[in-house]
């Protein structure tokens, strides 16, 4: 897969010191480095295999077909075809709705299924409100509903949109393996509450740094669109293979990080 060199990606924070913050409690720093240590290797042992899952799958499918079919002519009869079923004026209430039926039916694990549709809904949310100039029209009917996703089908809007989604993805991973390993290895109920009330406020900081690990997928996304996906739509086994690379690249800049700190 061609892709442009981008050497390290440097982060605001390490994660290591967004755990120690969150913390803010009485327990050894060993313990505060385990957490932290733990939490990345679960996430990229998860997604080692990640591309497997039908429902992350699904979500990913969604918002290429999406992107592809938005210039076309007859955009809503050919997503019907593909099983996206859209009103003509949709508006992100209409869209939600539809990818939450989209990823249901290619579920896997209802847990892992949760993860993945609030990860494409709050993509599909963050683009549409950085690129629609009438904001009224995003929770209204909108008549040029199809209009802000056609920003989306090049290389340039693809590139982007897909960093969103990973970002999206990353964080809610590393938030839902903090908190087991926060549950595993705090043994006070109150630290334990207190670790779970400090995470709620520092979600902004996993946010960022969720971000800022998945600008690798930059090097690659505008030019596996162009080549693959803008003139007809890409089969499943080559989204698959580029969900399979971009989620490779993610843990390889989760392994540089944890390097930093053994």
């Amino acid at each position: 897969m061609g892709h442009e060199r981008i050497g390290n990606l440097p982060k605001t924070e390490r994660w290591r010191g967004i755990v120690k913050s969150i913390s803010n409690y009485s327990e050894a720093n060993d313990t505060i480095v385990d957490i932290a240590a733990q939490t990345t290797k679960n996430v990229r042992k998860r997604f080692h295999y990640i591309d497997n899952d039908g429902s992350v799958f699904a979500a990913f499918k969604f918002i290429i077909t999406l992107s592809h079919f938005a210039k076309s002519n007859n955009a809503f009869e050919k997503l019907e075809e593909k099983g996206i079923q859209l009103p003509r004026d949709f508006n992100l209430y209409d869209l939600a709705f539809c990818i939450q039926n989209y990823v249901i039916e290619n579920a896997g694990s209802k847990e892992y299924s949760s993860l993945a549709t609030q990860s494409i809904i709050e993509t599909v949310g963050d683009w549409a409100k950085a690129h629609e100039t009438n904001q009224s029209s995003l929770f209204d009917s909108n008549h040029n509903s199809l209009g802000v996703w056609q920003k989306a089908a090049n290389g340039t809007g693809f590139c982007e949109l897909s960093r969103l989604f990973f970002s999206k993805f990353t964080e809610r991973y590393l938030k839902y393996f903090l908190e087991r390993e926060a549950a595993a290895n705090i043994d006070n109920l109150f630290d334990r509450t207190q670790f779970n009330k400090n995470l709620e406020n520092h979600v902004d900081r996993i946010s960022k740094h969720a971000f800022e690990t998945s600008k690798i997928t930059q090097s690659f996304a505008a030019a596996w669109f162009n080549k693959h996906a803008k003139e007809k739509l890409p089969t499943d086994k080559r989204i698959q293979g580029f969900l399979s690379f971009a989620f490779q690249k993610i843990s390889s800049e989760l392994i540089r990080e944890e390097a930093k700190h053994d």
